[in-house]
């Protein structure tokens, strides 16, 4: 085999393990015994350390730079540019894995999966003590994975990268204060539209069985392949990908509120969509993989809203669910649609409207800055972010499990992905206006129920490009712009005609 053969089977044997490691860990969040926690630790600390071993020899450094120094020519063009794509992912891929040693990523994995049940139980109880200092470890080795990455500025900017390549918090800081300055002053007029029906005329008995039967019809209708996925229960919504044809959506139940699991699989469904809508001949290879976490949340924003919260998509399919809920009855389609997209200060970043949502993830990047410079100590975490989410919702938190012991992230060591959620949601703005402007008629596709031709502009746009370019990139070749806030607040004008 030449050099480039070389590195696309050991990339390809990587992701077989890589895979193998994420059936684990989904098997941890939805049906894994509560006692096999230790073993299991043990199990993905193991797959850690391969995939880092087999990434990281020498051999892999002596392929790509003599890839770089002549890469294998073929005759087709585009052939030729997907395979140096590949050779310059690999390449960074090699240079930040080489500076990790293995110890530091066998323990972060082992360390995290053992968090992640401690962090399960004190949310339960409310009792941020007892996660304390799991969260005092996690932080000492991602700030060793930090020192060895290297950074001009900042160790968040490190980690940062990691998620959303480019990206320096520097950066992010004066857009996401523009957008809070921004959004702040427009929060007292979108409540006051979204407070003229009581939520509470929403309460009803939605039995779980009834919910699932209409998570599945929805996830279908946008383009979700059942045959190469499923949805499961767990306390906290994910999606994995575990293969080209196997993807998985996971969400929760409430039966008194039958919308907090559908806009959670809509959501989901969005990240398999991308999942799903990746080129499975490359799977294992950067052409074949996800481009950054603020591309992925991009396609879950626009699907939980730009459609499922939209006026047409439940003219469309309020009917069927009247006809599956018969609570529903009493409730029109207008004040069914104002309760589901009422603007209020909620304490759960994952309940939050759309207007709301972006001020969870600010206090969240603010945060989480000054815990890896060491500004703010752990024991001082729940104060920290009780003071700082009552300037931003001006409510108080009632307790831990509804203020910093909520999301999962920093127990499995993502500390730096929150704020790709914010550029997410201004980059799945964007993406539906372009669609809108270069897809004719899909308005009326929309309201019709028919969601083929965005999931094709999107699968043309995003998810067959892999990785070839950077995010700013691919955002500018879609939209013909960089990301900007303005397509998120002009939406939200529009939609509460304001």
């Amino acid at each position: 085999m030449n050099a480039y053969e070389s590195l696309l089977q050991r990339s390809k044997e990587i992701a077989l393990y890589n895979s193998a490691a994420s059936v684990l860990s989904w098997d941890q969040e939805t049906y894994m015994p509560a006692k096999a926690g230790a073993y299991r630790a043990e199990q993905l600390g193991q797959f850690a350390g391969l995939t880092h071993r087999l990434g990281t020899s020498a051999e892999v450094g002596d392929w790509i730079k003599a890839c770089e120094d002549q890469l294998p020519s073929c005759s087709d063009e585009e052939e030729m540019a997907l395979r140096a794509a590949n050779v310059r992912e690999w390449r960074r891929d090699y240079d930040r894995a080489t500076k990790l040693p293995g110890r530091l990523v066998e323990e972060l994995a082992r360390t995290t999966s053992l968090a992640r049940e401690t962090w399960a139980q004190a949310r339960s109880k409310s009792d941020f003590s007892s996660f304390a200092p799991w969260l005092e470890k996690i932080l000492g080795l991602v700030r060793e994975q930090a020192d060895a990455w290297g950074y001009t500025t900042c160790a968040y900017d490190a980690l940062l990268e990691g998620y959303e390549p480019g990206a320096r918090a520097a950066d992010l800081a004066p857009v996401f204060a523009d957008l809070q300055k921004q959004l702040t002053p427009l929060l007292p007029r979108l409540q006051e539209i979204t407070g003229a029906v009581d939520p509470a005329r929403l309460d009803g008995n939605y039995s779980i069985p009834a919910q699932q039967a209409l998570n599945r019809q929805v996830a279908e209708a946008m383009g979700f392949d059942f045959g190469a996925g499923r949805i499961d229960t767990t306390v906290h919504p994910f999606c994995t990908e575990m293969g080209p044809k196997d993807c998985r959506l996971t969400t929760r139940y409430n039966e008194k509120d039958f919308t907090s699991s559908l806009f959670g699989v809509m959501h989901e469904a969005g990240h398999g969509l991308y999942t799903q809508g990746l080129v499975p001949e490359q799977f294992g290879t950067p052409m074949g993989t996800y481009l950054s976490l603020g591309i992925h949340e991009s396609q879950s924003r626009l699907w939980e809203n730009q459609v499922g919260r939209s006026l047409s998509f439940w003219q469309q399919w309020y009917p069927r669910v009247q006809k599956q809920f018969l609570d529903l009855a009493a409730l029109s389609l207008e004040e069914f649609w104002i309760i589901v997209n009422r603007v209020k200060s909620t304490h759960i970043r994952v309940e939050a409207d759309e207007a709301t949502y972006n001020l969870h993830i600010i206090l969240r990047f603010e945060i989480e800055q000054r815990l890896v410079s060491g500004e703010l100590a752990v024991a001082d975490l729940p104060r920290a972010w009780n003071t700082r989410f009552e300037e931003l919702f001006q409510i108080p938190v009632p307790d831990d499990a509804r203020g910093c012991l909520q999301d999962t992230h920093w127990a499995l060591g993502l500390i730096g992905y929150f704020p790709t959620y914010t550029l997410g949601t201004l980059n799945a703005a964007q993406l539906f206006h372009a669609a809108t402007q270069q897809v004719p008629g899909l308005e009326s596709d929309l309201k019709g129920g028919n969601y083929g031709r965005l999931l094709t502009w999107l699968q043309e746009k995003i998810h067959r490009h892999g990785r070839r370019y950077s995010p700013s990139e691919l955002i500018e070749r879609a939209t013909g712009e960089s990301t900007k806030a303005t397509y998120f607040m002009d939406y939200l004008k529009a939609k509460y005609r304001i």
